[in-house]
Parts: C-alpha cells; sequence; structure tokens
C-alpha cells in the first residue's frame, strides 16, 4: 500500500508534456498526494469507521483538508508556469498555489502529530508505533509525503488482530 503515492508520482510525471521543470515537480505532487489521500481514506474505510472514535476521526479530517489544501495549491502553482522550462519564480497564482500548500502542510503536520498522540495515549496502538509515526509526521517532511505516519499506523492495525480496538479485550 506504501507503494502506491510514488507510483503515482513516477506516472504523472513520465506522462507530463516537455518541457519539464517546477511546474513538473508541483503537477506530480498533485498525482501523489491525491493517492495518499484516497489511500489513507480507503484504509481508514477498511479498518471500520466507529473504531477510531471522535478525536482521531478530527485529526483525520484536519490532514485531510491539509491534503487538498496541498493538493489545489500544487495545482495551481503546476497551473500558472505550466510547461515551462526551470523554475520562473511567477505566474497567476504562483505565490497563492505555494501558500495554500504550505498552510496544508500545517494542517497535516497538526493533525498528524494530533492523531499519533491520541493513538499512543489511547492504546490505540502501542506507544513504540506511536512514537514513530510522530517521527514520521516530521521525517519525511508533509510537502513530500503528507501524513506518512497516520498511514503507517493504519497500515500496520490493517495487518495486525487487534485493528485499532486495544481497549477491547479479544474474545479467543
Amino acid at each position: 500500500m506504501f507503494a502506491v503515492p510514488p507510483i503515482v508520482a513516477i506516472l504523472v510525471n513520465l506522462f507530463a508534456p516537455e518541457p519539464h521543470g517546477h511546474w513538473t515537480e508541483h503537477l506530480t505532487a498533485v498525482g501523489f498526494k491525491s493517492a495518499q489521500l484516497v489511500l489513507l481514506i480507503v484504509a481508514l474505510t477498511l479498518l471500520g469507521w466507529k473504531k477510531l472514535g471522535v478525536a482521531l476521526w478530527i485529526a483525520v479530517a484536519v490532514i485531510s483538508v491539509g491534503i487538498v489544501n496541498q493538493i489545489m495549491g500544487d495545482y495551481q502553482v503546476a497551473h500558472s508556469i505550466w510547461r515551462t522550462s526551470g523554475d520562473p519564480g511567477f505566474g497567476d497564482g504562483y505565490a497563492q498555489g505555494h501558500s495554500a500548500s504550505e498552510f496544508g502542510d500545517l494542517l497535516v503536520l497538526i493533525g498528524g502529530f494530533t492523531f499519533a498522540i491520541i493513538a499512543g495515549m489511547k492504546r490505540k496502538v502501542s506507544v513504540k508505533f506511536a512514537v514513530i509515526a510522530v517521527v514520521m509526521v516530521i521525517i519525511p517532511p508533509p510537502f513530500l509525503w503528507p501524513a506518512a505516519g497516520v498511514l503507517m499506523l493504519v497500515i500496520h492495525d490493517l495487518t495486525s488482530p487487534s485493528r485499532f480496538d486495544r481497549s477491547v479485550p479479544v474474545v479467543a
């Protein structure tokens, strides 16, 4: 599952028209982040809506709004400098697109930290995985791979028997 966003980004870059430049980086980011958002929503849906609780869903909502801001900002920048080589640094919507994307980065950071901390405090995931998720909120940075830590927690719990139900005893 973790391979889906990079594969989408590679395909977007391969099929982007020439000349390549700063605009293709933003167009590739649109593909990557869109795939990340869809993957996160699908994975959370597979976990079951009721297993997370309200606080974690609020964090997911903040992350989702952040990723949508990133996508819209990256698209706006790509559109403003469409098919130019290098980085012209200007164009209608160039600065606004970068600002929207940066605001999305901030929301993804806040939502990712919140999700990982709450999941660890409520023992939805082990403390070890919560700490790893907090680190992965920063590394890789959210402008490169948004919500990587949250996606890691969700994929881990999709493959573990507890499925975000650590507070409920497992009946054998």
